[in-house]
């Protein structure tokens, strides 16, 4: 259907039943936002939406604006067809996924605490390990947390690890959490724009904890993910 909103726009203009202007003045506004920042796309569908009945007004034919709301709706019926019945692939993703949220919610409650004690995390893991814990995360998923995820990111690709562990002093970090090294070695690579070192802290913490650095102390793991206690601080 938004394909051909801008045929629905000029039909409407020829039929001489164009939409209200505020209509017409937001539908670009808001696609010109949602290009500029994807965050934007929810208003621009809650846009195009309302302005969706004022640009089908002028076709008179019945079967021709059915026929055009049900194409519109197989997308969503794909969707939900997946959803409620997915195939083995996404089943086992689906588990997969189910049980490494519990397994890191298993470790995120132990470091519950009526004090502050900051944590050092993967930052799309972040959000959620504050919400289970009800600590504060160095990182974070909105733009807020930028700084937090290049310091994360430099954290766990440090191959020096006394300036890791000065990172973790100038952070105030209590915690740290170990994760599946190569995804956080990727991601962390792509954000900061470098090639991934040779023996990077996070291949460290995650195939062998015991072997950390000495500051960190392993204080729990399970089968996603190890917790480290930032122990040495002087």
């Amino acid at each position: 259907m938004i394909a051909v909103a801008p045929i629905l726009v000029w039909y409407s203009f020829r039929k001489r039943v164009a939409p209200p202007n505020l209509i017409l003045a937001t539908l670009p506004a808001t696609y010109l936002l949602t290009v500029w920042q994807a965050r934007w796309s929810y208003f621009f569908m809650a846009a195009f939406v309302i302005a969706l009945p004022g640009l089908l007004a002028p076709v008179k034919s019945r079967l021709a604006v059915s026929t055009a709301f049900a194409l519109s709706m197989l997308p969503i019926l794909q969707f939900w067809d997946a959803r409620l019945w997915p195939d083995d692939a996404e089943l086992a993703a689906q588990i997969e996924h189910r049980n490494e949220s519990r397994e890191l919610r298993e470790l995120a409650t132990t470091i519950r605490s009526a004090q502050t004690q900051p944590f050092l995390a993967p930052w799309w893991l972040s959000p959620s390990i504050s919400y289970w814990s009800g600590q504060p995360g160095i990182a974070g998923s909105s733009h807020e947390g930028l700084d937090g995820m290049a310091d994360t990111a430099r954290f766990f690709l440090a191959t020096d690890f006394l300036r890791a562990r000065e990172m973790l002093r100038n952070r105030r970090v209590e915690w740290v959490l170990g994760y599946d090294w190569e995804r956080v070695a990727d991601n962390s690579a792509r954000l900061l724009g470098v090639s991934i070192p040779d023996q990077t802290l996070c291949r460290l913490l995650d195939r062998s904890p015991s072997q950390a650095p000495r500051f960190l102390a392993l204080s729990g793991q399970n089968g996603t993910a190890k917790l480290f206690r930032f122990a040495d601080k002087l």
